[in-house]
């Protein structure tokens, strides 16, 4: 496969966070979910000022920006066992505050059950038109390929990738499914978003993906999917750039892609 140069954002954060303790409490915490595999952060953000979840088990650890105000659910997609839960207040620069932590400890008995839900960067609702589209695109179809080919081939055919996308370095972007949805453009965070989303409404668990391909230059997002028992990668954003070129394989050799954060 001929290799792809394009421009693509940055999207995983990676920043040298400075933290100092606070007056730590749990109330920011929503565990009502974790036998689906998320944990849920509620919280009264104050107006200008910025927060982040750390998510860690093991010697691993992930960072979200906490938007607010309302729930919001993030996965625990690092397997059954003990996880560390942080609210993180920024105080100047990459100075945070911890201002709540909690343990929380996972045991379910279907571990991919945590790509068929709902969090922060795939959110998705029953109402949404992204989903209602899946529902057609799928209905009468029995077959898991084939449904996630009649999603992926969707995707590919309608939505183009937006060149003029601006990104604020100030800022974390998270995906808006609808928003690609209705636009018909994103960049390749969105496209794995979308997919993700619209396959996990169909009950079909589809991780988002972020790292590194032989065929793209810059950091990228794709997805993995579970068929038949076995993970695949797909990558809409590549097929949907380059499929004016000649047949494509949905299916991509795993050879050329290197994950460095799942979700």
């Amino acid at each position: 496969m001929r290799r792809f140069l394009i421009w693509l954002i940055v999207l995983l954060l990676l920043p040298s966070l400075f933290t100092v303790e606070g007056q730590a409490h749990s109330s920011f915490l929503y565990a009502e979910r974790l036998e689906d595999g998320i944990i849920g952060i509620i919280y009264p953000k104050e107006e200008g000022i910025r927060y982040k979840v750390s998510i860690s088990r093991g010697t691993e650890t992930y960072y979200y920006d906490y938007e607010g105000p309302g729930t919001e659910f993030f996965p625990l997609q690092l397997g059954n066992g003990e996880y560390r839960i942080s609210l993180l207040k920024n105080i100047s620069g990459t100075k945070y505050m911890v201002t709540g932590k909690e343990t929380v400890r996972l045991n379910i008995k279907d571990e991919n059950s945590v790509y068929l839900q709902s969090v922060q960067n795939i959110r998705f609702e029953p109402d949404m038109s992204a989903v209602k589209k899946a529902g057609e695109l799928t209905e009468g179809i029995d077959n898991t390929m084939d449904k996630v080919k009649a999603i992926y081939r969707y995707i590919v055919s309608n939505i183009s990738y937006d060149y003029n996308f601006d990104f604020k370095l100030d800022k974390q972007y998270i995906p808006d499914i609808e928003n690609t949805f209705k636009s018909r453009k994103g960049i390749c965070y969105d496209y794995a978003s979308l997919f993700a989303a619209m396959l996990r409404s169909q009950g079909i668990p589809a991780k988002l993906v972020k790292g590194y391909s032989a065929n793209i230059e810059g950091y990228h997002a794709w997805n993995e999917v579970l068929i038949d028992g076995s993970w695949v990668i797909i990558d809409t954003t590549y097929d949907a750039t380059v499929k004016k070129s000649g047949n494509i394989n949905m299916i991509k050799d795993k050879s050329e892609y290197n994950p460095e954060r799942y979700y």
